[in-house]
């Protein structure tokens, strides 16, 4: 799905208002989407409550606000500004509230408001993407109260387009303290994705990033994408009846050493989750002992043997995974060139990234295509030097174009680049991702779509939706992101996959919703 900038999100309205549609139609489109898909993301929230502004963002407020009071839950309503301020729009959405809900909790903002607790959940509907400058007055006051019961009483914050205090950011500009924002947990953008919305840098406001679609048609022409399920769905068809296991792949993981053993473990725990059809783990010879006895029984496990020859399974091999926990030496330096001259797919992680970094000739030498998957140190010692947030997307574009590879660069807002492609950015996964093995784990996911046949940008694509989905969803059984660890994502993935697949019609557009509010 496309991404926008401000300037051209504007010019996607003013043409729907062109084409015959109005404002207010718009309004009851995004509002009614906006509550339907809260109330799925919060389907156990006991208590509601909306933080409306004088604009239309506000607006879009108090339209959440009746479609989750007619569906019966707890709601009250925050009104910023007084009511004679508010403008057209939200005037009219406050007195289409109050007419079927007269005792509804609708009062004026004050300094000692009560907020929810964790059981609640706070939406952001003070200011949209018109705003600009820097919060002033009963909006700072707002936000930094909002901010601190946040951190204090832990309810979910989200935030209805745009977080209150972003949209009037320049192109490199960031907040210098955390309450010039609202933080949100999750952000629904409207519409489309909004380039400011997907800078890492200001992740730690935007949260996660959701997109409710502006048409039913395809919006994936432009340059820099984010990934979205029902865009990714086809890439992994179902089985046929008449296949066997020959059908899906093998995979060689040429992983681990002592002292790092539980990396080509959860790699290959996530490579049988993600449906590779036969796979084989190869260590080194004094680490097998080990690995052996911990890997999954469905793997077969040997070492990589002395001297120069390459073992058979990494011969036959529709695809390998080189890496993590492999060590920094000259022996996983001469087992990269190997697998490099295998002519299948390749991806290189972790230690192979390490030792790439210190002599990339083999990169050169590669006969088949290579994807790499670095985290931003990694990606540093590739290019030898640190790189800023706000570098990421040149820094991974310039690297995926000159060495003709696909690249995977791992953050809050995961990048994917591959030499003349589009660019993508993720938009699934949370915090809980931020513990040891979770790299594994996705090296494991995406060697196993390229043991299944797909390339390298279409594996890095889906793999790291599903990754973060999988989070996502264990997120969701837990509450909370702390004690998330790999070994639950790998056994999520397939709960992942049906969601995805539920994702593959396009839910329907706010320009073909809108229409029927007209």
């Amino acid at each position: 799905m496309d991404v926008l900038s401000l300037k051209e999100m504007v010019t996607r309205e003013e043409e729907a208002f062109r084409s015959g549609l109005t404002a207010l139609a718009l309004m009851e489109a995004a509002g009614e989407t906006m509550a339907r898909r809260i109330v799925a993301l919060y389907p156990h929230a006991r208590k509601f409550l909306i933080l409306a502004g004088k604009g239309n963002n506000g607006g879009d407020g108090l339209v959440v606000a009746r479609y989750l009071v007619e569906g019966g839950h707890f709601v009250r309503v925050v009104l910023t500004a007084p009511e004679d301020q508010l403008g057209e729009l939200p005037r009219t959405r406050l007195d289409r509230l109050r007419g079927p809900f007269p005792n509804l909790e609708i009062e004026p903002w004050r300094d000692d408001l009560c907020f929810p607790g964790s059981d609640g959940v706070v939406i952001d509907a003070l200011l949209g993407l018109q705003a600009r400058g820097a919060l002033r007055g009963t909006l700072a006051e707002v936000v930094a109260k909002l901010n601190a019961a946040r951190a204090r009483n832990f309810f979910r914050t989200v935030a209805l387009d745009f977080p209150t205090g972003l949209a009037g950011l320049e192109k490199d500009d960031a907040p210098q303290d955390r309450d010039a924002a609202v933080v949100a947990d999750i952000t629904l953008a409207v519409g489309f994705a909004k380039e400011v919305l997907c800078r890492e840098a200001l992740a730690g406001w935007v949260g996660r990033l959701e997109v409710v679609p502006w048409s039913n048609g395809e919006s994936n022409s432009a340059l820099r994408q984010v990934l979205v399920g029902h865009e990714l769905a086809g890439l992994l068809p179902r089985r046929s009846a008449l296949s066997n296991k020959g059908d899906f792949g093998r995979l060689a993981i040429v992983a681990g050493s002592p002292g790092f053993t539980g990396a080509p473990v959860l790699c290959a725990q996530a490579a049988l989750a993600m449906g590779a059809g036969l796979l084989s783990v190869v260590t080194r010879s004094d680490a097998y002992p080990v690995v052996a006895a911990q890997a999954p029984h469905e793997a077969m496990v040997s070492g990589w043997p002395q001297g120069d020859e390459v073992p058979e399974v990494v011969r036959n091999a529709s695809a390998i995974v080189i890496g993590p926990g492999l060590g920094v030496d000259a022996r996983t330096l001469a087992m990269l060139r190997a697998v490099l001259s295998v002519g299948c797919p390749v991806l290189i992680d972790a230690d192979g990234l390490n030792v790439l970094a210190e002599n990339p000739d083999p990169l050169r030498g590669a006969r088949g295509p290579v994807l790499l998957t670095p985290h931003p140190g990694e990606m540093a010692r590739l290019i030898g030097r640190k790189f800023g947030a706000d570098e990421r997307e040149a820094v991974a574009r310039k690297f995926a174009d000159r060495h003709k590879v696909t690249l995977v660069l791992k953050g809050t807002r995961t990048l994917v680049a591959a030499h003349g492609q589009p660019f993508s950015i993720n938009t699934t996964g949370n915090p809980g991702l931020s513990t040891g093995g979770s790299g594994d784990t996705l090296s494991g996911i995406l060697g196993a779509l390229l043991a299944q046949g797909l390339a390298p940008l279409d594996a890095a694509r889906l793999g790291v939706w599903l990754h973060g989905h999988a989070a996502d969803l264990v997120l969701a059984e837990r509450g909370c992101e702390e004690g998330l660890t790999p070994t639950m994502l790998s056994a999520h993935l397939g709960a992942a996959l049906v969601s995805l697949r539920a994702q593959a019609v396009a839910p329907v557009g706010l320009i073909e919703r809108a229409k029927s509010f007209l």
